[in-house]
């Protein structure tokens, strides 16, 4: 490759030649262990080379990447650089010599290689995430059928604190794996770093002590040797399950990359590593003293390996490349077919509602939990019992608890199962009409982070602590008592990390679509610890390695004068995030009306204007064509068409019936979903949304903190009803509206004579709603935007329509270089233009006005104080 391609980067393995016979030893000892799954994290250093060697990638493949093709002109996307890709592959070990056996199926290991980005060891929670998932539901409670191996370079095993935070994982009851292997190419340099200015101890497997792992240093150059350490390693690890490192001391051939002359900061070393003969010529040699191999087989085999790559270089440039030769999970394949699981409405029938409820919120009768604890279960009980008073922290467990329930749509409906009388027509909007209810199977939920069982904010309580005997009781894991009746749950205190932690429930959330997995930061100000993990892989592992994702980050936020660190979970940030363009509110309904119509035109060949169902599915496809529920709300006119009677549509509902499947489908063009949601009902339903919808997409949530004990912040029991919905956008005359009666008591003045239009996100609503309510205003309407990104274009057209001749005002508590802001101005801008020009507004306003606090380089100020002086004047400045 170097001949051929001489300008590109490979980060090749020069040097370290001998990892290549200790992982395929690896893989082989691990083999006849009865390990049947290796998920493997590395490097770009030999990444290249374990594809093809140790994955058997095609070398095409790898090669057509070199030659700097257009891969658009095949129709496949690639967002990365070659020597970040994953790969997934089916390979058999066995033998007596470990080699590759094609023959034995008892030893064929299904071999998953993680992408990875740049930040070096960040993969390597993500693997190990990833081991622990496919060992829960595949019931690998022994830990021996999945094993987890990681590659590192000896600069970033030292030097890169995720390192120890994953180690420190490793034997905690909740994380472990039962051992990762690590392996360390130690080619004694980083980028251009002496060990000696690059770490403090003599070896960089000092790390490993913390946790007791055992390491195995062993000479690079002494291939056997190297061998014999990952076979001890592999047995280590099986009899012991804790981790277990591999010190392969070697040296790098060329410099950083390929392209790097290494002699100007190490001319010395480098003079000496020129005379010095390759592993490759030592481990010869030492074939040839043994009279293990002749000259004449090794020249053969070196020209049949050279034909081979002549021959696999004529393959690259005719090669054309598709989604699953990149895949290296077991459901990616749903990044190219959107529609790929089955998925029902958000809301619950009340029936699952009351048994989730009534035995999550009961205790064993010998149990003696805490008083405040009983009170709290005491309350949620009577919540169920009453309808009313549902908080957020009920909410959360009533949408676990109710994803963990299987699902019989045939049995338990209740009528609502998508009939035109049932369906929630909402303009513009993805789930416009509610979809018929279908059968859904148990859905795993895992919660982790720090302090999660009771909850930072003493709300959740998903473990109850007996005060006499310590005993543990999770309310979740005992819905009902049938046997294989629920799902498991898994509510899990994790260490005080955030990286690690982080990435290990991204990797966990990679192996099954079907389980909804959280991580809570302690504050949402101390994600920024991960803020790696989120950019790199959270953010944009879909578009660059076609990973999907349905972690659910719950971030708590909000301004309650508790200082910089404990105020803003950095809403700004993750807004930056999303690829929204803003641009997208201007004029593209209109586009696609347009275009719509056209299509009809085309389709409607006998010119009665009228299209039939069958010629519908010829725009949206035979498979999709069950999904569009839209079709279930229209009574065509009905015909015999060849002998058989079918509905024929007019063009005004066929345009409704694209717009709506367009709008439906929309959020699955965005990366991720940030949301700030102020009902629990709200929150029950965008968590289960996570997991009835077509696709799967990260979800960040600034959760609520004040609002987890403010009385009002309740939702009746409806409210959570097959039926219902996720709300993103709430207006004062919603039905949905938890604060709406308060808002009638006011009398407020019909919608064109309103003075304001209030639109916030967040908890500042509640101030807003109490303020007005106090200084009697009933010109001033309030609408809550609850879904940030993607922005929500219908929904906030139909809420600021009404109100033609009113100012709209984005109010928020961050400072003004903070929070949506820089966001949510030009989009809301660019809707009020829009209203003008369909001639839905009468006010002349141009640019949308703010109230928030003054900018700052701080999130919020250390004085209460000073706080609540801020506060005071915000509410003032929006409700004057």
């Amino acid at each position: 490759m170097s001949s051929k391609f001489p300008a590109s980067k490979k980060f090749g393995i020069e040097g370290c030649w001998s990892l290549i016979p200790g992982l395929i030893a690896l893989m082989s000892e691990v083999s006849s262990l009865g390990t049947e799954y290796v998920e493997l994290g590395m490097t770009h250093r030999g990444r290249i080379n374990v594809l093809l060697n140790l994955l058997k990638r095609p070398m095409h493949t790898v090669l057509y990447e070199f030659l700097q093709k257009g891969s658009s002109a095949h129709g496949f996307y690639g967002g990365d650089v070659q020597y970040h890709l994953g790969a997934y592959s089916h390979v058999r070990y066995g033998g007596q010599r470990g080699e590759q056996d094609e023959d034995e199926e008892d030893h064929k290991i299904h071999l998953s290689m993680c992408p990875n980005p740049s930040h070096l060891e960040s993969i390597n929670p993500v693997v190990m995430g990833k081991v622990r998932a496919k060992q829960n539901f595949l019931r690998d409670y022994s830990r021996q059928r999945v094993v987890g191996v990681l590659l590192h370079g000896d600069a970033s095993f030292s030097g890169q604190g995720v390192v120890h935070e994953t180690m420190e994982l490793s034997e905690l009851d909740a994380y472990t794996v039962g051992g990762m292997l690590h392996i360390i190419i130690n080619n004694q340099i980083g980028f251009t770093t002496d060990p000696r200015t690059g770490r403090s101890s003599v070896h960089p497997t000092n790390v490993a002590k913390a946790v007791g792992a055992p390491v195995f240093h062993v000479n690079g150059d002494d291939v056997l040797a190297v061998v014999k350490a990952c076979q001890m390693a592999a047995r280590y690890r099986h009899k012991y399950k804790r981790d277990a490192v591999i010190n392969i001391v070697c040296y790098r051939k060329h410099g950083h990359n390929e392209l790097d002359d290494p002699k100007i900061t190490h001319p010395l070393t480098y003079n000496l590593i020129e005379n010095h003969p390759s592993t490759l010529e030592l481990f010869t040699q030492y074939l040839l003293d043994h009279n293990q191999i002749t000259p004449e087989e090794i020249q053969t085999e070196k020209e049949k390996y050279l034909c081979l790559c002549e021959s696999e270089l004529s393959a690259a440039k005719e090669f054309q490349p598709n989604a699953g030769d990149l895949l290296s999970a077991n459901w990616q394949g749903d990044a190219v077919a959107s529609l790929g699981r089955p998925f029902n409405q958000t809301g619950a029938t009340l029936s699952m509602l009351k048994d989730v409820g009534e035995s999550i919120s009961t205790l064993p009768t010998d149990f003696q939990a805490h008083a405040k604890v009983q009170e709290v279960l005491s309350k949620r009980q009577k919540a169920i019992r009453t309808g009313e008073g549902v908080d957020f922290a009920f909410a959360e467990a009533l949408a676990f608890g109710s994803l963990m329930l299987p699902f019989k749509a045939g049995d338990q409906a209740e009528g609502k199962r998508g009939k035109t009388e049932d369906l929630v027509q909402r303009p513009m909007e993805k789930n416009a009409f509610l979809s018929p209810m279908v059968d859904h199977p148990t859905v795993h939920v895992r919660l982790a982070g720090q302090d999660v069982e009771r909850g930072t904010f003493n709300q959740r309580h998903a473990v109850v602590i007996d005060q006499t005997t310590a005993a543990r009781y999770v309310p979740l894991d005992h819905i009902t008592d049938t046997p294989g009746g629920q799902a498991s749950f898994s509510v899990c205190n994790s260490s005080l990390s955030e990286e690690a932690a982080l990435g290990f429930e991204y990797g966990y959330s990679l192996e099954n679509d079907n389980a909804l997995v959280i991580w809570e930061a302690q504050f949402g100000d101390f994600a920024n610890n991960a803020q790696a993990m989120i950019d790199n892989f959270i953010a944009s592992g879909e578009d660059k390695w076609l990973c999907q994702s349905g972690l659910v980050l719950l971030l708590p936020h909000g301004y309650e004068g508790q200082g910089p660190e404990h105020s803003s979970a950095r809403l700004e940030r993750y807004l930056s995030l999303v690829n929204d363009d803003a641009d997208r509110v201007s004029g593209n309904q209109q586009t696609d009306t347009d275009r719509i119509m056209h299509m009809f035109e085309e389709l409607d060949r006998d010119r009665d204007g009228t299209l039939s169902l069958r010629q519908i599915q010829e725009v949206i496809g035979e498979e999709q064509i069950n999904n569009v529920v839209e079709l279930q709300s229209l009574e065509g006119t009905q015909t015999v068409s060849q002998g058989q009677e079918e509905y024929r549509f007019r063009k005004e509902d066929y345009v409704r019936i694209m717009l709506q499947w367009l709008a439906r489908n929309t959020e699955a063009r965005f990366n991720m979903s940030v949301c700030n949601v102020t009902t629990p009902a709200n929150y029950f339903h965008v968590l289960r949304r996570q997991i009835h919808r077509p696709y799967a997409k990260p979800l960040v949530l600034m959760s609520p903190k004040y609002l987890l004990h403010h009385a009002p912040a309740v939702s009746p029991l409806k409210h959570f009803e097959v039926g219902t919905h996720f709300n993103r956008v709430i207006s004062d005359t919603a039905s949905v509206n938890n604060l709406r009666s308060g808002f009638v008591d006011l009398n407020p003045v019909v919608p064109g004579e309103a003075k304001k239009v209030l639109v916030c996100s967040g908890k500042v609503a509640y101030a807003l709603h109490h303020s007005r309510k106090a200084k009697r205003k009933n010109d001033i309407v309030l609408i809550r935007l609850e879904q940030l990104a993607p922005f929500p274009v219908g929904d906030m057209i139909t809420a600021l329509a009404p109100y033609s001749n009113a100012e709209v005002v984005w109010v928020q508590e961050e400072p003004k270089n903070m929070g949506a802001w820089n966001y949510v101005q030009p989009r809301l801008t660019q809707m009020l233009r829009l209203l003008r020009e369909r001639g839905l507004r009468v006010s002349t306003q141009q640019e949308v006005s703010y109230v928030g606090r003054e900018p700052s380089a701080s999130t919020a100020t250390g004085s209460f104080f000073v706080h609540m002086a801020e506060n005071k004047q915000l509410l003032e400045e929006a409700l004057a």
